[in-house]
């Protein structure tokens, strides 16, 4: 039986064409509790469809079918990853940190980056923090409690809590709108033979 490679990715957090926005943009280092207060650990298998050398991700497709880029860490062997190989993906969903009305048509990424965190070491081993920026339909928002559900890029319905809540009394959703969420999260994945 081989090792298995851990490969702590996805250190794209950061899907944004904000860097960070609003409360956020005095953070230059955000902590791991700014970023990911009260936030569940979860995971998922996830099977490769492709990979992409030249940008440095893998192309996996989740349990609904729904693909995604999953970026590796530099000095990862992205050669030896092969198609239809099982991940275990480990996601960790952290604070919303601003949503606006979208310009865009349709729901996607609109932009990722690694995170730093001041304390770095809080974060669980093999996940690599990101700030993103995606564009999708909210499928609810609760004002009292300051959460918010949305499908993310992986295709799957999560709820965040956002950072601020106040932003979401301004929102007016109605069905079929668009937004653009901004957004930490964590990810990491670990190659399996099944």
């Amino acid at each position: 039986m081989s090792a298995r490679p851990v490969i702590s990715t996805i250190a794209a957090a950061a899907l944004s064409v904000f860097a960070f926005s609003g409360a956020a943009s005095a953070m230059s280092e955000p902590t791991f509790e700014e970023a990911f207060a009260a936030a569940e650990t979860i995971s998922y298998k996830a099977q490769v469809v492709t990979t992409n050398p030249a940008r440095n991700e893998i192309i996996v497709k989740a349990k609904d079918r729904n693909e995604f880029a999953v970026p590796v860490q530099p000095g990862f062997d992205i050669a030896s990853v092969r198609e239809n190989q099982f991940l275990n993906v480990t996601y960790l969903a952290g604070v919303v940190i601003d949503i606006e009305k979208s310009k865009n048509t349709k729901p996607e990424i609109d932009a990722s980056k690694t995170v730093v965190l001041a304390d770095e070491d809080r974060l669980p081993a093999g996940l690599t923090a990101r700030q993103m920026t995606v564009t999708v339909k909210i499928l609810t928002a609760d004002t009292e409690t300051g959460k918010v559900r949305f499908t993310g890029p992986d295709g799957e319905d999560r709820t965040y809590t956002v950072q601020n809540p106040d932003i979401l009394s301004d929102l007016r959703i109605k069905g079929g709108d668009l937004f653009d969420i901004t957004f930490f999260d964590a990810i990491g994945f670990e190659i399996t033979n099944t």
